[in-house]
């Protein structure tokens, strides 16, 4: 699904998602758990992207099952590529354990790295960033 990077695409995002999720036979809690990757990815592509985001440019995600799991593509077109080597830097950090309570920044990689088994950041074709994330579909 492509939508813009708007706070009122958070919502039909997140549902959407899940109504994928459930209609290729994963269990509910499952759902859940790509709902909140979901949102958790367009709440930073809008806060973060800020800086960068050009009028009419739209993200992606996609929800999908492969080899047995279910995959979340999602694609910020327009993230520039020393962010996108800071952001794959950061979410291997985040994957090594809980931030620390005074920092700002992170919850949202850990988070992604508690539901997702695997999760993968880099340069996406035709540039800006492509995060690649799996998990169990049970």
């Amino acid at each position: 699904m492509r939508f813009f990077a708007e706070a009122k695409a958070a919502c039909v995002v997140r549902r959407q998602v899940r109504e994928v999720a459930i209609r290729i036979g994963a269990a509910e809690s499952i759902s859940d758990a790509v709902a909140l990757v979901a949102d958790e990815l367009v709440n930073n592509a809008i806060e973060h992207g800020a800086s960068y985001r050009k009028a009419n440019t739209q993200l992606s995600i996609e929800v999908a099952f492969e080899a047995g799991r279910l995959s979340v593509e999602f694609i910020d077109p327009e993230m520039p590529e020393p962010t996108v080597r800071e952001l794959a830097k950061a979410l291997q950090s985040a994957a090594n354990g809980v931030p620390a309570l005074d920092s700002e920044r992170g919850r949202g990689l850990f988070l992604l790295s508690i539901y997702m088994e695997e999760v993968r950041v880099d340069v996406a074709p035709g540039g800006g960033m492509r995060l690649l994330g799996r998990m169990s579909k049970a």
